[in-house]
C-alpha cells in the first residue's frame, strides 16, 4: 500500500525564473490544451480545478470557460504572482497540496485540470484515484506531464547538459532571446531544480499510457513533446 507522499516546494525560489521558463515552452502546451478544456462558461455554476497552478499560466484559458475557478499550489511565490496577474472574479487562488483538495471540502468539479504536476508526488496509484473522484458525473479530467522518453538519468551531470542543450534550444529555435535563454539556463542549473529533476523521476511512456488508463479507461492521449505527454478523459454521464 502506498501512502500519502511528502511534498517539498522546490519551486519556492524559482517562481520568476519558471514564469520565464514557462512562457518560452508555452507553445508545447497551449495548442492542446485549449482545445481539451471544454466550454462550460454558460452552464451556471460550473466549475474548474488547476491542481499545480504554479504562477498561473492557464487560470484565464479556465475563467474564460467556467464559472468558478479554483487554484491550488504548494508554492506561495507562485500564487502570489498568480493573484498579481489574473484578477478574473472567478478565480479562487490558494496555497495547499492537491491532495488537500477533496470532494468533501470543495466538491466536485466539471473540469479537473493539471500540468507537469502530478509527477512530483511519486504515487500515481494514489494521486490518479482522487483525480477521478473530484469529478462530476461527465466530467472531464485534462493533465499534461512530463514523461521519461528513454534515457532519463538521476546523476547531475547529466541534467547539466541537457540544462546547456534547452537553453541552446530556446536561443535558436524558441525565443531566440539571449536573456531568456540565460533564464532558462539559470533555472536549469539552480540548485533546487537539480535536486527535483533528479529525485522526482517521470512515469515512461508506456508507463503514464498504462497508470492512467487503467484509471480512466478510453481516454484519450496525446504526445505533445519527446518528454511531455497528455491525456483527456470525459467521466461518465
Amino acid at each position: 500500500m502506498t501512502t500519502v507522499p511528502h511534498q517539498k516546494t522546490y519551486f519556492a525560489d524559482l517562481a520568476e525564473l519558471f514564469r520565464t521558463f514557462a512562457a518560452d515552452t508555452d507553445s508545447i502546451y497551449r495548442s492542446w490544451a485549449t482545445a481539451a478544456v471544454p466550454h462550460l462558461a454558460d452552464q451556471p455554476g460550473s466549475r474548474a480545478v488547476d491542481l499545480g497552478c504554479g504562477h498561473g499560466r492557464f487560470l484565464d484559458l479556465l475563467a474564460d470557460r467556467h464559472a468558478e475557478v479554483l487554484g491550488v499550489d504548494i508554492a506561495e511565490a507562485g500564487i502570489e504572482i498568480a493573484r498579481r496577474e489574473h484578477r478574473q472574479p472567478n478565480i479562487r487562488l490558494q496555497t495547499r497540496s492537491l491532495l488537500d483538495v477533496t470532494p468533501e471540502t470543495d466538491g466536485r468539479f466539471d473540469t479537473v485540470f493539471s500540468v507537469n504536476t502530478i509527477h512530483h508526488l511519486r504515487a500515481h496509484d494514489v494521486v490518479l484515484p482522487r483525480l477521478r473522484s473530484l469529478l462530476v458525473p461527465g466530467g472531464h479530467l485534462v493533465v499534461v506531464e512530463i514523461v521519461d522518453s528513454g534515457g532519463w538519468d538521476r546523476g547531475v551531470d547529466w541534467h547539466i547538459k541537457e540544462a546547456f542543450l534547452d537553453a541552446e534550444k530556446s536561443y535558436r529555435y524558441r525565443s531566440k532571446d539571449p536573456d531568456v535563454a540565460a533564464d532558462v539556463l539559470r533555472l536549469r542549473l539552480h540548485p533546487a531544480w537539480l535536486e527535483h529533476v533528479t529525485t522526482n523521476i517521470p512515469l515512461t511512456r508506456e508507463q503514464f499510457h498504462a497508470q492512467y488508463g487503467a484509471v480512466f479507461p478510453g481516454a484519450e492521449f496525446a504526445e505533445l513533446d519527446p518528454v511531455v505527454a497528455a491525456v483527456h478523459w470525459r467521466a461518465p454521464a
